[in-house]
């Protein structure tokens, strides 16, 4: 079953490795709980590349990502 990923679906991503959560809902309802921040990570560039490719944008915007650990 192929569903469309969205900006909110980005947004929602990033907002989860921002906050250090592991559990997104995505806008099609489904939730999904990754392994680590490094799951998300992989998913947030499979999600950006996913609609850069849809939208027929051909380069893409470099991103710096901060990973943030209590100790």
């Amino acid at each position: 079953m192929a569903t469309s990923l969205t900006q909110a679906d980005v947004a929602r991503l990033e907002q989860a490795i921002v906050s250090g959560e592991l559990r997104v809902r995505l806008s099609d309802g489904r939730e999904i709980t990754y392994q680590s921040t490094d799951h998300l990570l992989r998913a947030l560039d499979y999600a950006k590349t996913a609609l850069s490719e849809g939208s027929g944008i051909t380069a893409t915007t470099p991103s710096t990502f901060a990973v943030f650990e209590r100790d």
